[in-house]
């Protein structure tokens, strides 16, 4: 892949052609050229990723470093962020330091910042600040950083908080896209000018994909529309989820995104699809600009990888690639062994033949970045190797003879064989020693599914199955030490809400409730603690917490899911623990979601009276309305003149604020 510029066609919601820029740029004048708004993009950084490997262990830092090099060098207005910027969901403080030092040396500085903030940052930023860090007077911002986050660096434990906080914060990085509530989800864009150019910029922090879908289905995400000059706005949806299909209800569907999109940035996937490909369902176009360092010895992976250049002025817009160059060399490849006519005895004469295909492979990467500044970094290297019919190597013994001349001398070689069927006609998988290799390991979730889940009265009857699935793992993975505490207390409260709801004052005796849990719940009688005395149950007020958080959801994957373009052992997509994920009630299929391909923004609303434009700064408010209702109710996104309510959807506007109209979730 080349660095040359990508032109694409898009299409305005009214089916109007808008054409993308020209590729140098000549067809604007000085006045347009002023208008043009220039975003760099970059997903899946994985800061301190193998922090701690004397080789390799600097490789996430140098790369992004790059990548704020060319925001200066490009002078960018922006740099927007897909997700992941971390790769623990803890990073140690080496690893928060040296990411701080990164933002302090290239973020601050005296440059103006050209774009204004034109929505209401007390609903944007979830921070007790409100601020978008560069309108903030107490610090000189000169390069504007906006990220979500990913399932690796998302909100979990005490608070709900997650790593981007800390440098929300601080003032270093504009964190939004975090949801309040995963089952209703109201996407509020960030709002953004340059001269006449208008942009609307759409976060989805991660949530556990099977989750997402069902939230999706039921049509429960909407999106916020400006309604003043609405087709004058680009919109720009940056999302971090699965897009592949792993199962049938793990992924986003490019049929889920609403038709006004016009671009999409995906974060997640690691492979690197920098170039922006049309939607074959909708009027919007995808890049995917793949992970900043290689975290898994694939072949997604083992691709160049880029950053991207996104330039708008008004409805059109042009894209260029920029490839990263501090990327350590990355050469895979396979063999099969039947194919060397070795015979299987010849231990000696297969070890010769493996050294051999290796040193070839050295030669290789070498030529590859022969003149780059990566020129000097030790390459990795995998070789797969289809061993049916033979012996192994072992990999660490073969891995001692090329010590100082590769990066990961211990897992050169990946040993498979092929697996055979009984019936003829079945399709072979040649990977199925990768994923023998990987169904070794025990993993929480089938370890709950054997011991809960075998016959119906094995499976708990209050606790979800699920819920204590993502708890343990939080517990394991996440060092959440209140993990399981805090599943148990959330699910005595929210009993005790079904209880007090639907059990009167006369039916709260003792024979009554135990006739209740006998007829609903299949317990032992002699499991049921007795009462002495009549108790009345009252609500109770104990609020459920971190309803947003995303953890990773453990689930059984094959090694090619293992080592994907993701490129991480556990499985993507998360969820808080303290949200019930049971499947069990749910009510909706496919049908439901894919019926309508076509736009369900809402008709016409009724418009406010000319509206009075309030500023922060020099920068204009605009507000939003719920065009769902028949009622006129606007939603303030602009800064409200009292203080703004904390739950979204519970503050009223001023009746002088211009609209945005809400977009409603797919069918």
């Amino acid at each position: 892949m080349d660095d040359t510029t990508t032109t694409t066609t898009t299409t305005t919601g009214n089916g109007q052609k808008k054409n993308t820029l020209g590729d140098n740029g000549n067809d604007l004048d000085d006045t347009m050229k002023s208008s043009v708004l220039r975003i760099l993009v970059a997903t899946d950084n994985h800061l301190g990723y193998l922090e701690k490997d004397p080789i390799r262990g600097e490789d996430s830092f140098n790369s992004f470093e790059e990548i704020l090099q060319y925001a200066h060098q490009l002078k960018v207005d922006m740099v927007l962020l897909g997700g992941d910027l971390f790769h623990d969901n803890k990073p140690s403080r080496s690893c928060l330091y040296k990411t701080m030092e990164l933002f302090r040396k290239y973020c601050l500085g005296d440059s103006p910042v050209r774009i204004q903030f034109l929505s209401d940052q007390n609903v944007n930023f979830s921070n007790q600040f409100h601020t978008v860090n560069y309108e903030d007077p107490n610090f000189n911002i000169s390069l504007p950083i906006f990220s979500i986050h990913g399932n690796h660096d998302d909100p979990t434990g005490e608070g709900g908080l997650a790593a981007l906080d800390l440098l929300s914060v601080s003032n270093l990085v504009n964190y939004f896209g975090k949801s309040d509530d995963i089952d209703d989800i109201s996407i509020y864009p960030l709002l953004l000018g340059k001269g006449d150019t208008k942009i609307a910029i759409y976060g989805l922090g991660n949530i556990r994909d099977e989750r997402l879908y069902r939230t999706f289905s039921k049509q429960k995400v909407k999106m916020m529309r400006p309604v003043e000059n609405t087709d004058d706005w680009f919109n720009i949806l940056v999302l971090h989820q699965n897009r592949v299909a792993h199962n049938p209800k793990n992924y986003v569907h490019e049929k889920m995104i609403d038709s006004f999109v016009d671009f999409v940035i995906w974060g997640h996937e690691h492979e690197c699809l920098i170039n922006p490909q049309a939607s074959g369902v909708g009027e919007f176009h995808i890049t995917q600009p793949g992970s900043s360092v290689a975290t898994a010895l694939s072949e997604g992976e083992s691709k160049d990888k880029f950053v991207g250049l996104l330039e708008v002025f008004k409805n059109q817009f042009r894209f260029k690639p920029y490839p990263l160059n501090t990327i350590r060399p990355f050469i895979l490849d396979n063999i099969v062994l039947s194919d060397s006519n070795i015979h299987p005895t010849e231990q000696g004469e297969i070890f010769t033949y493996l050294e051999s295909k290796v040193e070839s492979m050295i030669e290789e990467a070498k030529e590859k970045v022969r003149g780059k500044p990566n020129e000097k970094m030790l390459p990795l290297i995998r070789l797969k190797v289809d061993y049916t019919g033979y012996s192994s190597v072992n990999p660490q013994k073969f891995g001692q003879t090329f010590a100082g001349r590769v990066a990961n001398q211990n897992d050169i070689l990946l040993f498979y064989r092929k697996k055979t069927q009984a019936n003829s006609g079945t399709k072979k998988d040649i990977f199925e020693g990768e994923k023998t290799k990987n169904q070794d390991k025990i993993k929480v979730g089938d370890f709950i599914s054997e011991f809960l889940g075998n016959t119906p009265s094995d499976r708990l009857q209050i606790l979800s199955e699920s819920d204590l699935h993502e708890a343990l793992h939080n517990f394991v993975e996440k060092e959440e030490s209140e993990s399981l505490i805090d599943l148990v207390n959330l699910t005595l409260t929210n009993t005790h809400k079904y209880l007090s709801k639907n059990i009167t004052t006369q039916e709260s005796h003792e024979e009554f409730i135990q006739k209740y849990i006998m007829d609903n719940f299949p317990l032992q009688k002699d499991k049921i603690p007795s009462t002495s005395t009549t108790t009345t149950p009252t609500k109770s007020t104990t609020k459920s917490k971190n309803k947003n958080n995303n953890n990773n959801d453990d689930e059984d994957v094959d090694m090619e899911r293992e080592e994907d373009s993701h490129g991480h052992e556990h499985s993507h997509g998360g969820q808080s623990p303290l949200v019930s994920s049971d499947d069990e009630g749910d009510d909706f299929n496919d049908d439901m979601l894919f019926s309508n391909t076509t736009s369900t923004t809402s008709g016409k609303v009724s418009q406010p009276p000319t509206p009075t434009v309030k500023t922060r700064g020099s920068a204009p408010v605009i507000n939003v309305i719920d065009s769902d209702s028949d009622e006129d109710r606007s939603v303030n996104i602009g800064k409200p003149a009292a203080k703004t309510a904390k739950k979204r959807g519970k503050t009223k506007n001023p009746p002088d604020q211009p609209p945005i109209k809400k977009a409603k979730g797919k069918k």
